[in-house]
């Protein structure tokens, strides 16, 4: 059986798209095993494969990318006290001081700025603009 090297089974009928996530099922084989002709080249199988296997993970960078995307544009204020934000690494603090980005894409561009820290310094300035407000 094809299922045998991965150790499992069908209990009960599957999606061929669920059988092919689990590890060391291959797509072509296990459509063939289904009796359906695989006529594309190998190259799109193996596309569709990997589609497959890494959906979950590809969908939460898809949803990270359009998070980040949309921090991008959040701006910060050119008076915000870098040095004292404490939640922020101290070389990030430097950087960020000695930088004074507008917008949390340039903070994010600045070696030394972590991802942590760019969580962090929204955070920040949020509190911050709470307290001059």
């Amino acid at each position: 059986s094809l299922l045998a090297p991965t150790g499992t089974g069908l209990a009960e009928p599957e999606r061929v798209a669920s059988v092919a996530r689990r590890p060391g099922v291959p797509l072509k084989g296990l459509l063939e095993a289904a009796g359906v002709p695989v006529t594309c080249d190998d190259g799109v199988v193996a596309s569709a494969e990997i589609e497959l296997k890494y959906d979950g993970y590809l969908a939460r960078e898809r949803d990270a990318a359009r998070r980040l995307a949309e921090l991008a544009s959040f701006a910060l204020p050119a008076e915000l006290p870098y040095l004292e934000l404490q939640s922020l690494a101290t070389e990030a603090r430097q950087k960020l001081d000695r930088v004074r980005p507008t917008s949390l894409a340039q903070a994010a561009r600045i070696p030394g700025v972590s991802p942590s820290d760019l969580h962090n310094l929204v955070v920040e300035t949020a509190r911050w603009r709470r307290r001059v407000a």
